[in-house]
């Protein structure tokens, strides 16, 4: 999951899907914002890695209060292996950064958000995942992906619509 921006609610849907659908590991691409996002993790007991966005302020903040619940933040740019699968994790503000990563081939699965859509595409050997944003507003859609390393098949779930920010500044 990706681009909370302080949403909680969104949050509290997405940990209920993972923990319903039994994933193994969550990656959090970036802009959780507020380290006051760790309460809603308490008790999650999935294991948490997370890279920190361009929105992430108190970056002590965070890395302190989600080791506390079980998550561990990894900087700005993250590599896990699971599933014997080599997975990069960053929020991918600089899309030149992010299109170096993937045209490396260096990874089976780049995970990035920060643009806000939603994507599963293939590029030569690499999978490239953003899982949408939590926060809803800036696309109008809420969304999460689920990968299972074995099949490489990505599920795009949604979790809500919204009205966007160009919509409420409208009304």
């Amino acid at each position: 999951m990706s681009d909370a921006h302080d949403s909680i609610q969104g949050v509290k849907d997405a940990l209920a899907i993972f923990k319903e659908r039994k994933v193994d590991l969550l990656l959090f691409a970036g802009d959780m914002i507020g380290s006051g996002n760790c309460y809603t993790f308490e008790g999650f007991g999935i294991p948490m890695k997370l890279v920190y966005g361009n929105n992430d302020g108190d970056r002590v903040g965070l890395a302190r209060e989600f080791a506390r619940v079980g998550g561990e933040y990894l900087g700005d740019f993250g590599e896990i292996e699971a599933g014997g699968l080599k997975i990069a994790l960053m929020h991918g503000t600089e899309e030149p950064l992010v299109k170096a990563v993937v045209a490396s081939q260096l990874y089976d699965v780049v995970v990035r958000g920060h643009n806000h859509s939603a994507e599963a595409t293939r590029h030569g050997k690499t999978l490239l995942v953003n899982p949408g944003e939590i926060w809803g507003h800036f696309t109008g859609l809420s969304s999460i992906a689920i990968l299972d390393t074995a099949s490489m098949a990505v599920e795009m779930i949604p979790l809500g619509s919204f009205k966007t920010f160009r919509e409420i500044l409208r009304e």
